[in-house]
């Protein structure tokens, strides 16, 4: 008769053999060496961003990551959908436009894109700006007026801008920009005479030291009618948010527009490693935090599951797996995730309809 001594041995190495057995059908997940972030060019708030984060996920998770620049939007997200990024800095509108198939994301080749939220962050400010010293005061007084309108995402939100003071197109005299910086320029130097203007944009603090000063149109967080007009054109900036920071002229810190910036993938890259993105983020704040405050200051797991922002992407299930592991899975952000890939089955089950 087996002693209880034979018998527990015998249970251990039964124990030890069904792990290496199970272990061999189920393979813990093998996470990649190397990544690769993509990010706005040299010098901008995203590309700075992307470094500090890059450092943060290698120390925390081992993997070396490393963001990678581009001048495009389809230049940031092309990577990712290549398989040759993981991920990418990306502000929420450009999300909208990718994932709506608007824009440069309207072409055959495109259409609506599985993108898939990561991790959010810093917003961006956005208002109308004009000169000071130009008597132009109040929305009503724009009227006639030449008005700066860059190509590409501004097509929307200098007229969701207008709209929110109870104007169009038709209103103003449009005044074609070559881009969103020239677009500034031109007010500066009098060939137009209001453009979108974001408080943190370099320029601006040029603009607001200049002799004829600066001013933003008034917004307000009450004018709830006003907001719902912007709303209609760019969703993903309608959004009242004080800003107290960056070049914001006469008055200073005011109610302005907004959107944020987000890290975001595909649908297709692997859980495990979105996961480990996210628990390094969280774990590594510290480490990126200080890099260009307040910005930096303002990426956390909180922010990035606030559905007050305009993130209109469904969240990673790597993100999903992390929030329910610390207790921020919500039965609201459960509902919300569920419509939002619903609504993304329409709209790619239409393009594909009209190809």
């Amino acid at each position: 008769m087996k002693t209880k001594k034979q018998i527990m041995t015998a249970v251990g190495i039964g124990m030890i053999f069904l792990f290496l057995f199970t272990s061999s059908i189920f393979p813990a997940p093998k996470l990649p060496k190397f990544i690769t972030i993509t990010a706005y060019p040299i010098g901008s708030l995203g590309t700075i961003l992307a470094i500090a984060f890059s450092d943060a996920i290698e120390k925390k998770s081992g993997i070396k990551a490393r963001p990678t620049p581009a001048d495009t939007d389809v230049g940031r997200i092309l990577p990712v959908k290549k398989g040759e990024a993981q991920a990418a800095v990306l502000t929420a509108a450009t999300l909208y436009f990718a994932s709506n198939g608007l824009g440069e994301f309207a072409t055959k080749e495109w259409g609506p894109q599985r993108l898939r939220l990561v991790f959010a962050g810093n917003v961006i400010h956005h208002g109308l700006a004009v000169k000071a010293d130009s008597g132009i005061k109040t929305w009503a007084d724009l009227k006639g007026k030449k008005v700066a309108f860059p190509p590409g995402l501004f097509a929307l939100t200098v007229p969701a801008l207008l709209a929110y003071g109870g104007l169009s197109k038709d209103d103003v005299t449009v005044v074609r920009a070559a881009g969103y910086t020239a677009g500034i320029k031109m007010v500066m130097e009098g060939s137009a005479d209001a453009c979108h203007a974001c408080p943190v944009t370099p320029v601006m603090k040029e603009w607001e030291s200049a002799p004829y000063g600066l001013r933003y149109l008034p917004m307000d967080e009450k004018e709830k009618e006003a907001w719902e007009r912007m709303r209609k054109f760019a969703p993903f900036m309608a959004f009242p948010i004080w800003a107290d920071y960056g070049g914001l002229g006469e008055g200073g810190p005011k109610w302005l527009a907004f959107y944020p910036y987000a890290i975001s993938t595909y649908d297709t890259v692997d859980e495990e490693v979105i996961y480990t993105i996210v628990k390094a983020m969280v774990e590594g704040r510290d480490l990126y935090k200080d890099v260009s405050k307040p910005s930096s200051e303002e990426w956390t797991l909180e922010i990035t599951l606030n559905l007050n922002k305009p993130v209109f992407i469904p969240f990673h299930p790597g993100l999903i797996k992390y929030a329910q592991e610390k207790g921020k899975w919500t039965s609201e952000l459960a509902a919300w995730q569920a419509k939002a890939l619903e609504e993304e089955v329409k709209k790619i089950k239409d393009w594909e309809a009209k190809k």
